[in-house]
């Protein structure tokens, strides 16, 4: 059940990402040139905090598991 609650999450986590992506693509034509960058420097972080966290929290579920 853990994995399914952690499957969930993460797709949460990765529309809100895809959301964010879609607003500034959407938008950069009003927006200047430096908040652009912001936006994509502030997305770059948050994918790889998402990618470092999913595959640390996945790596520690998978071993939990095995210790049981």
């Amino acid at each position: 059940m853990s994995y399914r609650i952690q499957q969930l999450i993460i797709l949460i986590l990765h529309l809100v990402l895809l959301y964010w992506i879609y607003y500034v693509l959407n938008n950069s034509g009003s927006m200047t040139t430096d908040i652009v960058l912001y936006h994509f420097l502030g997305m770059a972080i948050y994918g790889a905090i998402l990618i470092r966290g999913c595959a640390a929290w996945g790596k520690y579920l998978y071993s939990k598991e095995n210790k049981e």
